[in-house]
Order: C-alpha cells, then sequence, then structure tokens
C-alpha cells in the first residue's frame, strides 16, 4: 500500500538499556506499527536529514489533515529488516519503504510504504535523533553504551580510571 501519511511519529518505550523502538504512522485512517532496532531509527532520521538536504527547493504543500490519534492496538504491526528510502519528484514526497524481517523473498511486497511531506520528515528525523539520544550515554573512548554501573572499556584493558585514582592516593598515604 502507497499513502500519504497523515501522521507520523517514532518512540522508544522502556527503560534506557531495555527500551523498544517503533515508528507509528497513520495513513488512509489506519494506523501502522512498524517495530525497529535503535540502529535503524537513527538511520532512518539521518538518511531523511540527508536527503532533504539533497532535494531542491519547492513550493510547500500545505497539508489537510487533522491531528489524529494512533491506535497502538493495531493489528497492522510488524518487525522492520530491510528499508528503503525514495523521493517522488512528481508530489514532492519523501517515500520510506520497509520491509517485514521475517519475508526472506526479496522480491515480497514491503510492509509499509508511506509517502511524508518534507515537513513531517523534517520532525521525523528530528524524533528519531531526539529518541536516540534519549538512551544511555556511550563511552567516549569505546563506543559502547554505559550503564549505570562501573563501565569496564575495553580501550582501557578493563581499568576504571576513578579505581586507579583511588589507589594513587592511597599510595600516597
Amino acid at each position: 500500500m502507497d499513502f500519504d501519511a497523515q501522521r507520523i511519529r517514532v518512540e522508544a518505550l522502556g527503560q534506557p538499556g531495555q527500551r523498544r523502538f517503533r515508528f507509528l504512522v497513520i495513513m488512509d485512517g489506519e494506523t501502522w506499527v512498524a517495530w525497529m532496532e535503535k540502529q535503524q531509527v537513527q538511520a532512518l532520521g539521518l538518511a531523511l536529514e540527508q536527503m532533504l538536504e539533497q532535494i531542491p527547493d519547492a513550493a510547500p504543500i500545505p497539508e489537510a489533515f487533522g491531528m489524529l490519534e494512533f491506535d497502538t492496538e493495531s493489528r497492522r504491526q510488524f518487525r522492520v529488516g530491510r528499508m528503503e528510502l525514495g523521493y517522488d519528484d512528481r508530489s514532492d514526497r519523501l517515500v520510506v519503504i520497509a520491509h517485514d524481517v521475517n519475508e526472506t523473498d526479496d522480491e515480497a511486497e514491503p510492509a509499509l510504504t508511506c509517502r511524508l511531506t518534507r515537513e513531517q520528515a523534517t520532525e521525523l528525523s528530528a524524533d528519531a535523533a531526539a529518541v536516540v539520544a534519549a538512551g544511555r550515554p556511550r563511552c567516549t573512548m569505546c563506543g559502547a553504551p554505559m550503564g549505570p554501573g562501573p563501565h569496564a572499556c575495553p580501550q582501557q584493558n578493563g581499568h576504571f580510571p576513578k579505581y586507579l585514582a583511588d589507589l594513587a592516593d592511597e599510595e600516597e598515604a
């Protein structure tokens, strides 16, 4: 199915380190829920941002959609495997295509094809960046997510700088 998105949102559910991510789209009055990995959300946001920079400027097309509510219990839910992004210059819409991870046939129809206005794509890109950034902080040395406890960074051979500093203080005393 190929419809214009009436409303979109990316969100994370759960606590950092245990979060699940989903892309919600309302098309033709129906909610679609595409469950994604954090890296997919981040890649989609960055790809939309890059595509918006590359496409030629056009006069904004006013949206005629009201604020529809998402049906989070929709039966149209799937886990995203492969994603594609395109641009339809005739309608000045960015096209997001998502395939179900369980579909093994490369020729199979996508599970979701939605067309976004530039404004929706900009909003989705910003939302994706915010959702990803709200997770656990990353170690500046190794890039791994850090939990609430001490972080054994492989770049430091598992040593904790604060413990080493404590040892130095003990040796001086």
